[in-house]
């Protein structure tokens, strides 16, 4: 298997895009271009598509249309990454803004969930410059329903995880959890006991955002927009 230029070129970026219709992926594309001009966009339309350049290279993002036409959908892509432990970064892409849905793509391990049918242009950029610069982004009706808060608290000015107190290995497995992998893969990539991520690692990071599971925590790290360190 053939997973080239990722590794040896860090100034290139290798993005995936996944959407069945056409005149959206060539706006991806151009705005993807606009935002980060270092990324290598490969394009697919299908599931068996996109796996097929999932097998052939290494993405740092990949931007999932969960409708697709046929069974697969973007979800089972996102499972694909999940469950081979790869580290790209998934970002789903919906006409639809469900709770249910986003938790169900967040829980799945993806990073960031752009609504299709986002009818302020300005709101879309903004979601495309949070991910690419290491941030999640998330619906925000979603987002405080998700949080369970008043929504008459504003979003918290931008802070770095060194303010929280989040450094060196905290930091590593954070990016990890919000890469969706278990405690299990992130053990193994970091060579340290699963134990020590699960009784240690975790639950620190869950004391200082102040959340029960993970998938509040991403929603946390959402709200705060903490941007996330490449490892």
């Amino acid at each position: 298997m053939n997973k080239s230029a990722f590794a040896t070129d860090s100034s290139v970026l290798n993005i995936l895009v996944l959407e069945d219709q056409g005149l959206v992926r060539a706006g991806m594309r151009e705005l993807i271009k606009i935002y980060e001009p270092r990324a290598r966009i490969f394009e697919a339309s299908n599931y068996v598509e996109a796996i097929a350049l999932l097998e052939d290279h290494l993405f740092q993002f990949a931007f999932l249309d969960i409708d697709l036409k046929g069974e697969r959908t973007g979800l089972d892509v996102l499972h694909y990454l999940r469950e081979r432990e790869m580290e790209t970064r998934a970002i789903m892409l919906s006409g639809c803004i469900e709770k249910d849905v986003v938790l169900e793509s967040i829980n799945a391990g993806a990073c960031g969930y752009i609504p299709k049918n986002i009818s302020n242009d300005g709101v879309f950029r903004h979601a495309l410059d949070t991910v690419f610069q290491g941030g999640i982004f998330l619906p925000e009706p979603v987002l405080w329903e998700g949080l369970n808060v008043d929504r008459s608290v504003a979003p918290l000015p931008e802070i770095s995880l060194e303010s929280l107190g989040v450094c060196g290995r905290s930091a590593e497995v954070l990016v990890y959890l919000c890469q969706g992998l278990a405690n299990k893969a992130i053990a193994r990539k970091m060579d340290i006991g699963e134990g020590t991520i699960r009784k240690d690692y975790v639950p620190k990071l869950f004391r200082i955002f102040k959340v029960a599971k993970r998938t509040e925590l991403l929603f946390e790290v959402s709200r705060r927009r903490i941007k996330l360190p490449n490892l």
